[in-house]
């Protein structure tokens, strides 16, 4: 075999890889689109689905608000915050967190990863309307420039006019 027929060799062995890779990750991006168009973000999705029992509403509750959160987040301890202050009566208003490093709320703190887990789909701050049934019926993730105060107040409308 010849230095020029070895090269070659090499060469279109790379040109394969690189065609394999190529169509691989165009199909990732072909189902990732797609799933973007149906909402899915490859975790589970949550709405529709009921929520674990330690954060779902308790006997007499109409709904809960809960707010999946970040210990090393801070935006994740103002919405914390304001959860407590936006709490009305008959409606269970609770944050799960990965650590319990949180300043005092009216809202309730539920530490268990496993619950966190089981509600976490990548990204945190992430608030979820619960109906009484414990089934989650709105998830809203919360950015930088969120007001979150007025997306608090609205999911408490709409779980209000829902119960209706």
């Amino acid at each position: 075999m010849t230095l020029t027929l070895a090269v070659a060799l090499i060469a279109l062995l790379v040109a394969l890889f690189a065609l394999v890779a190529l169509v691989a990750v165009y199909a990732r991006v072909r189902a990732l689109e797609t799933g973007r168009a149906a909402e899915l973000s490859g975790y589970a999705p949550l709405v529709g689905r009921p929520a674990p029992a330690a954060v779902r509403p308790r006997e007499g509750e109409s709904g809960a608000l809960v707010a999946v959160l970040d210990a090393d987040c801070a935006q994740c301890h103002d919405v914390y915050a304001l959860l407590g202050e936006v709490s009305r009566p008959g409606v269970r208003f609770a944050a799960v967190a990965d650590r319990a490093e949180f300043a005092d709320s009216l809202a309730e703190l539920v530490v268990d990863p496993d619950v966190r887990g089981a509600l976490f789909e990548g990204y945190s701050p992430t608030v979820l309307a619960l109906d009484a049934r414990g089934v989650v019926v709105r998830r809203r993730f919360v950015y930088a420039d969120t007001d979150v105060r007025g997306l608090l107040l609205d999911l408490i409308a709409e779980h209000e006019v829902a119960r209706a």
